[in-house]
């Protein structure tokens, strides 16, 4: 009601997010994700108060200000945007050449072919803003980017980069998509980028969509395939860099995960995924001073993330400063948003024990990990990891056999209590070489166990993962 208030005095000004901190929050330090969970409470609140209500307008970089329902936004000038500057320098020259874009530049004809369909303004603005919100991966953000999209498309039947964004964003919307809806979701991102592509068969997120959308687990060739085919059209498209990153962590390629994660933060600094995704494979590869840079610098930008909060807590934990990691969940203030306090709780208790290892502390923090593994895929990791790295590789190996070989390890696939982000039943194989994993992997049962996965086949047919990270021979 005070972020609502201050907008309705402010009579159609922008009010900058540190106005609105001030006003509204007596000037405390707030994240993002607080004012983005606020605005779209509010945009919920007009659209049910039907079409005399308001409309809340994100600037862009700048805060956000409130018109009266109907009333068109103001055209911003679109951000830069690499994936189209580099489809139109890929097709201006290749079509062209030097010398015939110079001549179609004299004669004018440049202009149509950069140019293509002639799309609004208002459709451009729509697009750059969401393509900002996209930037932020919360739920929140990502329906406000369709919401956006989808109007922009409305205006524009034929503007391509709308439809591959589009189908961008419903694809990122499957990892907090209920399984029993993922089917859908699926369905609307393809349906999406086949429209882009029909309207530009180059279109690089529509592209990216196709090959995010296919299946990795124990399907990493066939991926790999789709990726290195998407690149060689787009190169160093942010998201299949991304995408190919996370392959090759859940491969064991550790190296290569570090080079294609530099590409896709270099692509798209504004991406809170590539930063997390860059920071576990530098962790991953004994980067790890590397590693907790990135991760402080990202939190930075993205204050009380959960994904990058939950990273750095376990890079602390298992890197011998568990007492940091526990000071983390000690500050109350900066704990990550929408996790239930006892998933943080639980999450906690590893460190704790770590600090002081004794038998009255370690025994609690197991019991507990293992008792919670029932619950989702996720806790089963987490407690895969903690095994591991307290030697119990009885259990470690028991959890393993549960995340890959029963996929009724919870039903519907839900990864923790929440129920928030799920990824339906896919399993993720790269904690298997996270450090913490080290003495599985030093383990005479961990080759058959790649080889129930998959990735002894995997490995035979395109290479080993990275020299020395699996010490007993397969």
């Amino acid at each position: 009601m005070q972020v609502l208030v201050a907008l309705v005095r402010a009579r159609g000004e922008i009010l900058t997010r540190d106005d609105l901190t001030q006003s509204c929050w007596d000037g405390r330090i707030v994240g993002e994700d607080a004012l983005s969970r606020v605005t779209a409470k509010l945009r919920r609140a007009g659209e049910a108060l039907g079409p005399d209500a308001w409309r809340v307008e994100t600037i862009t970089k700048v805060g956000y200000r409130l018109l009266p329902a109907g009333q068109a936004p103001v055209p911003e000038a679109p951000r830069a945007d690499p994936f189209r500057a580099q489809r139109i320098s890929r097709r201006a020259w290749g079509i062209l050449g030097v010398g015939g874009l110079a001549a179609a530049a004299a004669a004018g004809g440049a202009i149509w072919l950069l140019r293509g369909p002639k799309i609004p303004d208002q459709a451009r603005a729509l697009y750059s803003r969401a393509t900002s919100a996209l930037d932020s991966g919360l739920p929140e953000d990502n329906q406000q980017a369709q919401g956006y999209l989808r109007e922009a498309v409305a205006l524009a039947p034929d503007y391509a980069e709308a439809w591959g964004a589009l189908s961008f964003a419903y694809q990122a919307a499957l990892l907090f998509t209920p399984p029993p809806r993922q089917a859908g979701i699926k369905g609307q991102a393809e349906a999406a980028a086949r429209r882009a592509l029909e309207l530009d068969p180059r279109e690089p997120r529509a592209r990216a969509t196709l090959a995010l959308l296919a299946p990795v687990w124990r399907n990493w060739t066939a991926a790999e395939r789709l990726y290195t085919r998407a690149l060689a059209l787009q190169p160093h498209n942010a998201a299949v860099e991304q995408a190919y990153a996370r392959l090759d962590l859940g491969v064991g390629r550790l190296r290569e995960a570090v080079v294609h994660g530099q590409w896709a933060v270099k692509g798209d600094p504004f991406s809170v995924w590539h930063h997390h995704t860059l920071a576990l494979a530098l962790w991953s590869s004994g980067r790890t001073e590397e590693a907790d840079r990135l991760v402080a610098k990202a939190l930075e930008r993205w204050p009380r993330h959960y994904a990058l909060w939950f990273l750095q807590a376990e890079i602390f934990t298992y890197t011998g400063r568990p007492d940091r990691a526990v000071a983390m969940g000690e500050d109350l203030a900066n704990r990550p948003l929408n996790v239930p306090f006892a998933d943080v709780e639980l999450s906690l208790m590893a460190p704790r024990a770590l600090v002081t290892r004794s038998p009255s502390s370690l025994q609690p923090a197991v019991e507990a990990n293992l008792q919670a593994a029932g619950r989702g895929v996720g806790y089963a990791e987490n407690a895969m990891i903690l095994m591991a790295a307290l030697g119990r590789l009885d259990a470690a190996f028991a959890l393993a056999a549960a995340l890959y070989s029963n996929p009724q390890l919870v039903a519907g696939g839900q990864r923790f209590s929440s129920g928030r982000f799920q990824v339906g039943s896919r399993r993720q194989t790269h904690h298997l070489f996270k450090p913490p994993a080290a003495p599985m992997r030093q383990d005479r049962r961990f080759p058959p166990l790649m080889r129930e996965v998959g990735l002894a086949d995997y490995w035979r047919a395109s290479g080993r993962p990275d020299p020395g990270l699996v010490a007993v021979s397969a």
